[in-house]
């Protein structure tokens, strides 16, 4: 039986973004039937693992994004028939037939929101997309951007969705996770998040006189300086800022929210907005990039760079119970179309394709 490898040494450093959809998919491929071909997880031998993996792990010595790479990646693939890179492009060193997961190009299409080393370091990775024999990407729009830009050929990407990395439902018996009404926002610290017209917006909502907008995520490049700006603006005590939370925090906070901000200037998939249906929260999101692609007709849409129109959407979800409902309905609805088994079924398709 041939052997196909799933990449997981960025679970070491990273167990948000890249490392929940690692974890999640070696979970998901774990599970279904008649597999015709043989899974193992490569997994950096120092551990940082989120827990014990559902696929057979290869502890192996080539850490990820480390100058070391290149030359103990080949002997960590020799048992591979088939390597899955699912860090937006193939790594110094890989010497196996290559399949690759690309979740955004924002680096490209919003430059101003990477810094010069972000830059560089993706540019190599997507600049090795042609070597690959399949390109996977987590929506439509993905698909559009690599093509038009000429990243690869259209009969060279599959779109495969990702899903909610939380449970659909939690424990009703949780105390409250703020004690007034809160809006939501879920996401890395970061310029292509749009925090401050967000924040700006949210304060001149009429909701923000008897509610706040929390916002739930780690600290990431220019997050500082987006922090100090929020913080210094008028209505700067209608936000907080909650830092990264628990998994079974984060799904609290979805299912008690009273909707949630999604203002992204660009996503490749939209995974805050997605898990905000799943957990029947109403979302408010923006045109832009594949979110409308995600939520379809389950949100209220709005133009990204429009602050007036972010604190309009506001106030009509907050004044309009009847809305809440329809989407909190829409979006369970929604979401259902979106599953990790679904999602390890499309890509154990493209592994069977490749060989």
């Amino acid at each position: 039986m041939t052997t196909v490898a799933l990449d997981g040494r960025m679970l070491r450093h990273d167990q948000a973004g890249i490392g929940r959809y690692i974890w999640r998919l070696q979970e998901a491929l774990s599970r279904l039937p008649h597999k015709t071909v043989d899974l193992e997880l490569l997994v950096d031998r120092r551990g940082g693992l989120p827990g014990r993996p559902s696929l057979r792990a290869r502890p192996v010595v080539a850490p990820a994004r480390h100058r070391l790479e290149r030359a103990f990646l080949p002997g960590a693939l020799r048992a591979a028939n088939l390597v899955h890179f699912p860090d937006h492009g193939i790594p110094p060193g890989a010497n196996r037939p290559a399949i690759v997961t690309v979740h955004d190009v924002s680096f490209l299409t919003h430059p101003e929101t990477h810094s010069a080393a972000s830059r560089r370091h993706y540019a190599a990775s997507i600049g090795t997309l042609r070597q690959a024999r399949r390109v996977i990407v987590p929506s439509m729009h993905m698909q559009s951007v690599l093509v038009e830009r000429d990243l690869v050929s259209a009969d060279c990407v599959t779109v495969v969705a990702s899903a909610s990395g939380l449970a659909a439902t939690v424990d009703g018996r949780r105390c409250r996770e703020w004690p007034t009404p809160f809006a939501l926002m879920v996401g890395t610290i970061q310029p292509r998040k749009n925090i401050e017209l967000a924040a700006r917006a949210f304060a001149a909502s009429r909701f923000s006189r008897r509610g706040v907008l929390l916002l739930a995520g780690s600290v990431g490049y220019r997050g500082s300086a987006i922090i100090r700006a929020v913080r210094a603006a008028p209505g700067a005590d209608t936000v907080r800022f909650l830092g990264r939370v628990a998994d079974a925090t984060l799904a609290s906070l979805f299912a008690q929210a009273e909707f949630v901000l999604v203002p992204s200037r660009d996503e490749g998939f939209g995974l805050p907005a997605l898990e905000a249906m799943t957990l029947g929260a109403p979302v408010i999101a923006a045109r832009a990039g594949a979110l409308p692609e995600v939520v379809g007709n389950a949100s209220l849409l709005i133009d990204p760079n429009d602050a007036d129109g972010l604190t309009e959407a506001v106030d009509r979800l907050a004044d309009d119970p009847e809305l809440r409902a329809k989407l909190r309905a829409g979006g369970r609805a929604r979401a259902k179309a979106f599953s990790w088994e679904r999602t390890a079924r499309e890509t154990l398709g493209v592994y069977e394709a490749c060989l």
